[in-house]
Formats: C-alpha cells, structure tokens, sequence
C-alpha cells in the first residue's frame, strides 16, 4: 500500500507546475496520521524535486513543511527542512528575492528561538539584503536587536532597533512603532547610566503619545510603558522622582486589574515590592508577596522575586536572612542546589545566564552585604567573603570581555566593573588585605587602557564594525540639523552652521580613517601581582581608585603607597567635599594668579587636596623622593606637584619630590616590553599658522628650533607643517614634539591641528609611532572627556595606544613663551643625562625660581607633565660620542698597561 502511495505522489509531482505548494505536499498533508509519521513520504517527495532540479517547487514545498513541522513542536527538524527551502530558493532559475526572504526569515526565527543566536543574526541580516519590503526590513533589524541584547551587547542592540524605525515609518506600521520604542526604551534601561535612562524614558512617552492619539488605544502597551516609567523613575540615574513613580504604577496596576493580565501581577508588584525597599519595608514585603502569590515553584521569575526579599532584608539590617534570599535565587538561577550562603558560581555557570546584568547586580548585592556584616561584628571572615564575591564579579566580567561585542557594550560592563572593585577595596581596606586591594586597583585600570593596546592590528569584517555604522548614522543626523537649521535658522546660522559643519567632517574623516583595534586572542591582558612589584629605595608609588555611583551615592576613594619596605592601603573621606574641591583646584589652575586674594585662596584650597591625597600616615615617606602617580577619574585633571605642603612656606610639592605619572604598572611593564627602532632622533612639528580661526603660535618655532639643538632631527614647520606629512613621518623618530593647538576635551572628537587640517584621535588608531617619547606642548592634551568605563579620555591615551613609551601632555591651554622657556630648558638637562622626570621638574623648578609674582603661577610652569617610562634619554651623537671617550679611555689603559709592563722587566 505505502509504495503505491508513493508512486501516486511521484505521478503527482511529476506533473505538477510551479504553483504554491503541489498538490502532492498537500495531499500528503491531508492524509491520516501526523506530519512526523509522514516524514519518508515527504522526503521522498521533496528528493523527487532534487531531482529534476525544480529547485522553485522544492522551495516551495519545504518551506511549508518546515512550518507544519514546527506546530508539532520539532524546532531542530523544522531548521533543517526550512534550510532545504532556502537553499533551493538560492539556485531557483529565476530566483525569486521575495520568496527567499521568507525562508531566510523563518530560518532565521527558528534558529533564534532555539539558541543559535549567531546563526540568526547571520540570517536577519539576509533577510534586509534580499527584501525590498520596508516592514520586513524593520522587523529583521527590530529583532537583530532583540538577538544582541540576548548577547549582551547592549549598543550593537540599540543601533539596529533605530534602524527599524527608519522602515517602519515608511511603512507606516504604527503598531510596530509603538512596540520598537518600548522594546529600545528597555534596552536603554539596562545601560543603567543618565544618558541611556533619559533616552529610555524619551521612547516610552512617545509610544505613550502614539497609544494616546490612535483610535483604539492598547491598554496592554499602555501598562508596558507605565510600568518601564516607573521604574525608571524610582531608580533611573539622574532622573529620580519617587512620586511620579508611584504614580505610574497605580496606573499601570489599574490597567491589569481591569484588563484581569494575571500574568503580569507578579512583575507590577515586584516592581512596586522594590521600589518601597528603603521607604516602607512593611509595604515592600506586602508587594513581594503578592508578587510570590502570582508564581508558580517553576517559574524563572522566582529568582527574582527571592532577589528582591534579599534586597529587603538587607535594608533591615537582616544580613543572614538577606544572604538566604540571596541563596534561593542562586539555586534557581542555575537550576540546582546550592548547599550554602557561601556558595558562589563558577566561570562555566556564567553561560546560563539570561540577564547578566542583572545577575552581576545581584553578586554586587551580595558582596555588600558580607561587608556591612564584617562591619557589624568584626569578623575578618566575612570581609574575605566580600573578596571572594568579587573575584567572582571579575570571572563574569572577564566572561562577557571576551565575548565579540561592540566597544561601546564593552565599556558598559567596564562601567560596572569600576564599581564591583571599589566596593572590594572598601572589604580590603577593612581587612588589610593589601595583595588583593593592589589586584583591584589594577585591574580597574588595566581594562580601561591595556584592551584597546595590540602589538598588531588585524581585519576585522565589516558586520562586527559597529562604530562604522555609528560614524555614518551621525553624518545623516548631523546633515540633516544642516538643512533644518538653513531652512529654520536663516538669519542667524553663520556661526552655528561652521560649527556643524566642522562636526560633519570630523566624522567623515573619522570614517576614511578609523579602524578599531582587536586583539588577535581574546585572552585578557596579565595583571601584575603585588610580589612583582620591585622598587628603588628612593622611589615610591601611590595608586588611587574612584568610581563615580554605587548604589546612587559617591563611594570613598582609595589610595595605595608602595616603596621597598612600605606596603599601605589607605581611604580618602568626606569624597562629596574632596570632588568639589579638585573641580574648584582644577578652575584656579586655569588662569594665573593676578591677586594677593587669589594667591592666598589657591594656597588654602591646594592644601587641603594635599592633605587628603596624602594622609599624615604617608607624608614623611614621600619626602625627597621619585613618586609615580596613577590617577583615578577626575584625579587626572590636575598636576599634583602644584599642591601646597605648607602654606606659611608657600612651599609646592614639585620643591620636594620629583613626579611622574603612570596609567597602571601592569601597562607600565606592557607598555616598556614592546620593540621600538627609530632610525632618527627629532621631529618637531609647528604650523604656527592655522586654519578653523584658530589663533597664531609665534613662539612654536622658536621651541621646537631650540629642542632641535639639542636634538637632531627634522623640522616639520610653517606649510611643511600638515597632517600628512607628520602621518608619513612619525614613526621615525625617537622624540616627536608638536607644538600646536589640540584640544582632548572636545566630546565630537578630539583634536591636533596642523597648518592644512586637523588630525582626531580616532585617527591616531591607524598610526604606528616607535617614540621614546611624545611631548604635546599643546591646549589641554591630557584633559579629556571622563566616561563610565573608559577612564580619562585623551590624545595622550591615543599616543600609548599608537606606540609611544611615554608622553608629556599639557593639562590646560598654555603661555607659548612659558612653555618654550620649560620645554627648552627640559631638552638641555634631558641630553645632559638627567631622566625624563628629573629633567622636567628641573625645568619647572628654574622657572617657577626665575619668576615672581603672577608670572610664578602654576599655569604658566605646571601644565606639562610626564606619563609613562621617566628613564633617559641621550641624543645618538652623545652616545657615539661617549662611546669614543670609552674605547678612548680603553686604548690608553691598554697604553699604559703596556708601558708598565716593559718598565718592569727592565
């Protein structure tokens, strides 16, 4: 009977025309039995086409099967057989792009909601290829985005759910629209930072304005967005408003209660359970649970719910209780038991779980509450829990690092590290614990600098290129705010307009030049450990660690001190008082001194910074010795020689104790190891004359000549001084020094001009410089943008990036004749053998002695400092000419050695 079955459906198939589906697939369909029981006969069906090569008909065919089969609850075997659909659509003579999408798109879904995310991604982005269909289009990037979020990759995920906007709205598909701004407005929210909650609130009331003005308002969406925008604003960075929150759950419970969404009970009273943690505890676990009461034991939400009860406990100073709430979520995370409070994940646990932001939140909970326990009742045990959690903190951190996600998702989970390791320095710093505390320090610094630091540069293809996209999405934006602003702004647009326009080429030459850098492994770079940290018996380190909010508040600042026989971990309180002071510090050190009044307040408030860098404790061992400085966050915007140690002496700290700078040691040893050959000592460049209005440098010339005398080298001046010849030219030499105007602080894209135009710190990515030293007596080189994750942003970052091995910026816009008088005399000491720190507080030393009165100001002296390598360095004519002097002194000690010998045999 089957075979006779058989040889009607090949009758049937082998006369069957292109249509839909054959008349074969469906008869098959119909007859008794389930499609799996009918999987030979389908096959053979489907071979039939092969066959022939009617790749249209199989396309066809196993297109809908796949569908049928998937209804069956076969998601494996309805990828396979969809994949057989799109693959004869690819060889269908003609081949119809309509027809692939589909089966692209469903393979796509398939593969999606099975966990192969790679693969789906791989397929969407097919689907946008073929499709001419703008719906389409914007549901492919709608759930590319929805694909990376699931990777963490919160940035990559945004950028494609605006691009689904762009189809929709040309499709006019409201309802899509509506869920889009939602769907992005999440995403937003997991960045947990003051932009992405602003943005994430921005797309809700607009869906909330969409919903509002159609014909038929969808009361579930509705609760969607009221429901986000509560809790955006019970928590959201920047924009809290506690009773506006609370306002927006009433409405959004009104609207399940009346609509009778069970479904959603146990998230709006969870919501709700949270946001009276610290308000009403009574009224929290009321919330809670109800929350409970809508859960089944099975459900994954109960992670959650038991999270937030350990929250609750924790708030009520119920520590033991809070870290078995916190139990129960671990055992529901991972879907095993978890024996005890002690236990914590290990690194193959980390792939299980769904929101990992959320889970790193929970261990970050966890580790504070083992602190406030230490603290409580003095017990070293639990400050070493502390430890552990956070070490566990930086497994899944390292985790998610190595992961391909886009940069700016990589500076997300950098953000949060910088808090998990400044809550471990609080558990260090309690404990004494100097060994872990040098580890955390280091590694907070390490990730901000040392993973955008590669030996080689490699290809990368185009779809992992997401700044290339983010680049040309701006120059669309940024030409449209062109158009409006001359159609909208006529009277009044020139200066506006050159700004704009300067921004439009910014990014088009960022574009023509800036390829990311990745490393050829994904291994993460080696921090140093504490035993391996050898030091002079003059020298000393002194580490600092900031984070900016943890828990909504500023956390303390922590210091380290190093020497030989030293070892101390120590705390910078009262930080709300300690940041307005370095802010006001840092204003003060932007002009000089042209009042007693303005002396004297600048001596009083550097005092005070001094004495909270540098606590009593540590003072005397600072004294007449080499100190490195790392910085931290805003701990980098001023030079801290320029501190008072003593008011009545009027005594700075450049007076007594020679400084330098370091981004952290592990990049110090990094940085050190790598292979320079320069051919050439010195190249100075100077344009003194510049486009963009940008006014003249007449003392340039003069500073880079006198460098050169102590120097040779070549002179980049006047015209000769443009962007490309210093591209072609720079990886040359030795010494490169640009005297010029640049500018870190620009938050487009910093800057360096040149005579023709100016060169962005993008740009700096594609060059490759071997100098031993990069000296930037230009404005503001070292004073960038501070972002969450990413540290000081700065052309002097870019320089360590392209090579160099140590780097004198400038902290502020400088005096051309103070900074030439510095520079010159820095290059005099330098090629008489002094080091490179040595040399550069001799100079300033020189000055600040030379001068008085407003002259003497740090900001004409300070603004120069040196990061990086403070070792020497001599001009290659000292050194040959030290080596004639050597082979010199050898020729008349052999001389002599022979005279002595024939004098004594007489």
């Amino acid at each position: 009977m089957k075979k006779y079955i058989l040889f009607l459906f090949y009758i049937l198939a082998m006369n069957v025309h292109c249509q839909d589906i054959s008349f074969a697939l469906d008869s098959i369909h119909k007859s008794p039995g389930t499609d799996h029981d009918k999987l030979e006969i389908y096959y053979e069906l489907l071979d039939s086409y092969k066959e022939q090569k009617n790749y249209t008909q199989l396309g066809y065919d196993a297109h809908l099967l796949a569908k049928w089969i998937l209804r069956e609850k076969d998601r494996p075997l309805a990828i396979k057989i969809v994949k057989m659909a799109y693959e004869a659509r690819e060889k269908a003579d003609p081949p119809d792009p309509e027809l692939l999408k589909r089966s692209y798109y469903n393979y796509a879904n398939y593969n999606k909601y099975s966990g192969n995310i790679t693969e789906a991604l791989e397929y969407f982005k097919k689907v946008i290829e073929v499709s001419k269909t703008d719906y389409l289009k914007g549901r492919a990037n709608a759930i590319i985005g929805e694909c990376y979020e699931s990777l963490d990759d919160l940035y990559k995920s945004i950028e494609y759910q605006l691009k689904a906007f762009e189809y929709f709205k040309k499709n006019k598909k409201e309802k899509y629209i509506i869920s889009n701004h939602i769907s992005i407005a999440i995403t937003y929210t997991k960045i947990r930072n003051e932009i992405g909650t602003k943005k994430a609130v921005q797309h809700l009331l607009i869906a909330d304005s969409i919903i509002k003005n159609g014909k038929k308002p969808n009361a579930l969406k509705l609760y969607y967005i009221y429901n986000n925008l509560a809790n955006l604003y019970q928590k959201g960075s920047g924009i809290i408003d506690v009773e506006k929150g609370f306002d927006y759950y009433t409405k959004a419970l009104e609207i399940i209660n009346n609509e009778k969404v069970m479904s959603e009970m146990q998230f709006i009273h969870y919501n709700i359970g949270i946001s009276y943690i610290g308000i009403d505890s009574i009224l929290s676990r009321q919330h809670l649970n109800q929350a409970l009461l809508h859960t089944t034991k099975d459900d994954a939400y109960l992670a959650n719910i038991y999270t937030g009860f350990g929250y609750n406990a924790k708030q009520n100073k119920e520590f033991l209780e809070a870290q078995e709430y916190f139990r129960k979520s671990f055992s529901l995370f991972f879907n095993t038991k978890i024996p005890d409070i002690y236990w914590l994940p290990k690194t193959e646990h980390m792939s299980v779980l769904e929101d990992k932001a959320y889970f790193l939140e929970l261990l970050k909970r966890k580790m504070h509450t083992w602190i406030l326990m230490g603290k409580r009742d003095r017990n070293l045990e639990y400050y070493q829990q502390a430890i552990h959690t956070a070490y566990t903190c930086n497994d899944l951190i390292d985790y998610l690092l190595k992961e391909n996600i886009s940069q700016e998702s990589k500076l997300f989970w950098r953000s949060l590290a910088s808090e998990i390791y400044i809550i471990a320095l609080d558990a260090c710093h309690a404990s004494n614990n100097i060994k872990d505390a040098f580890y955390f320090m280091e590694k907070s610094k390490v990730l901000l600098l040392m993973q955008d630091v590669s030996k080689t540069k490699i290809n990368i293809p185009d779809s992992v290129l997401g700044r290339e996209y983010f680049l040309k999405n701006k120059i669309i934006n940024l030409h449209n705010e062109l158009i409006n602003t001359k159609e909208n702004k006529k009277d009044s647009i020139s200066s506006l307009l050159l700004d704009r326009k300067t921004k439009l080429q910014a990014y088009k030459d960022s574009l023509t030049s800036y390829y990311p850098e990745y490393f050829t492994s994904t291994e993460l770079p080696t921090i140093i450990s504490l035993e391996d940290v050898t030091l002079p018996n003059n020298e000393i380190v002194i580490q600092y660690s900031m984070a900016e909010r943890v828990y909504g508040v500023a956390p303390e600042t922590y210091g380290m001190l190093l020497s030989n026989d030293k070892k101390k971990l120590f705390k910078i309180d009262s930080l709300k008082k300690f940041e307005k002071n370095i802010y006001k510090l840092r204003q003060q050190l932007n002009k000089p001194f042209n009042t007693s009044k303005e002396i004297e307040e600048y001596k009083k408030l550097s005092n005070i910074v001094y004495k909270s860098l540098f606590p009593k404790e540590i003072r005397s061992y600072i004294k007449n010795k080499k100190v490195t400085i790392i910085a931290d966050h805003i701990l980098n915007y001023f030079p801290f020689e320029a501190l008072i140690t003593d008011v009545e002496k009027n005594t700075y700290l450049i007076e007594e104790t020679e400084i330098n700078y370091e981004y952290s040691l592990s990049f110090k040893e990094q940085n050190n190891s790598l292979t320079r050959k320069t051919s050439k000592d010195f190249l100075g460049i100077a344009p003194v004359e510049f486009p963009d209005k940008l006014v003249s440098l007449s003392k340039s010339l003069k500073e880079i000549s006198e460098a050169n005398s102590y120097y040779d080298g070549e002179l980049l001046s006047l015209e000769k001084a443009t962007k490309e010849n210093f591209k072609k030219e720079v990886n040359n030499y030795k010494i490169v020094h640009l005297a010029t105007h640049a500018d870190a602080s620009d938050s487009l894209n910093p800057w360096i001009a040149f005579r023709d135009k100016k060169l962005y710190h993008l740009e700096l990515n594609t060059l490759k410089n071997n100098a031993d030293l990069v000296v930037l007596s230009a404005c503001n080189t070292s004073l960038g943008e501070v972002r969450r994750g990413e540290g000081v942003l700065s052309l002097a970052r870019g320089f360590f990036k392209s090579g160099a091995k140590s780097v004198i910026p400038s902290l502020w816009s400088t005096n051309d004749k103070a900074t030439a008088t510095i520079t010159s005399d820095f290059y005099k000491h330098l090629s008489e053998g002094q080091t490179k720190s040595a040399a550069l507080r001799t100079a300033k030393l020189n000055y600040l002695h030379n001068n008085t009165d407003a002259e003497a100001s740090p900001h004409y002296w300070a603004s120069l400092v040196l990061i990086g390598d403070s070792g020497t360095l001599l001009p290659q004519s000292n050194n040959l000419l030290f080596l004639w002097i050597g082979l010199g002194l050898v020729l008349v000690l052999i001389i002599l050695y022979i005279l002595f010998l024939r004098k004594k045999k007489k």
